[in-house]
């Protein structure tokens, strides 16, 4: 009986045991598991994506690993694997899916910039060109440290653009405006007559001022990934 309940058990996680997980992300922007990149340097480039993430609303991150194949997914490619991870972590914004990842792999010589579902199919060109022209040279010469920085200048540099202080803060500053006018309505109808209506806009102006507040307070620092996706876009290369 216990041998039968044993069996039955194994043929229900047989599946799941047959593919691992990706990688975990420890951090937001590097995750170095591949042990290529200088110390100094990783630290460097978290703080660098961070500012870019905070500035641009753009979230960039790199990882390196030995081989993709040691991650029993079931993805058949290096791109089904690299689409695969992107959407598991949830690199970007969800609503503008903007999210950037720089995956390269040292065992399988590969490099693989995969792009939100957000970007125009002519960015894959661009990223193609940045693998092939920068990255890949110094890759391929052991300059690892090199590569990995200069392809996130290059990729910061085709992905971020100036943001506006009210393209920024819109949202906020509409906010603003709608809990300003709730209040103004709530101070001029007579509580008496309407009670209801006077404490709803009442409590939505506290709303609005508070998500403002908060929104303010915390600014675009993330603590995590913010549940982009990706269909695929991107480039690849070897080196």
């Amino acid at each position: 009986m216990n041998r039968n309940l044993l069996l039955v058990v194994y043929l229900i996680f047989l599946p799941f045991a047959c593919f691992a997980s990706y990688p975990e992300a420890n951090n937001e922007y590097v995750n170095d598991y591949a042990d290529i990149i200088e110390f100094e340097v990783i630290e460097k480039l978290r703080e660098e994506l961070e500012d870019v993430e905070y500035y641009s609303g753009v979230e960039i991150t790199v990882l390196t690993i030995e081989s993709y194949r040691s991650y029993k997914t079931g993805d058949y490619s290096w791109e089904s694997f690299a689409t695969g991870l992107f959407n598991d972590w949830g690199v970007g914004n969800r609503a503008q899916n903007n999210g950037v990842l720089f995956l390269v792999s040292t065992d399988d010589r590969k490099i693989r910039i995969e792009l939100g579902a957000g970007y125009p199919d002519h960015y894959d060109e661009i990223m193609k060109s940045i693998i092939d022209n920068d990255i890949a040279p110094l890759l391929k010469d052991e300059y690892f440290t090199d590569g990995i920085e200069l392809g996130v200048e290059k990729i910061v540099d085709a992905t971020t653009v100036e943001v506006s202080f009210f393209d920024w803060y819109k949202w906020y500053i509409l906010g603003g405006i709608g809990a300003l006018i709730s209040l103004i309505i709530a101070l001029v109808i007579d509580k008496k007559k309407n009670p209801a209506l006077f404490w709803v806009l009442l409590g939505l102006a506290g709303f609005l001022i508070i998500s403002v507040f908060k929104g303010l307070a915390s600014g675009n620092r993330s603590d995590g990934f913010g549940g982009g996706s990706s269909d695929g876009g991107g480039a690849s290369g070897d080196f």
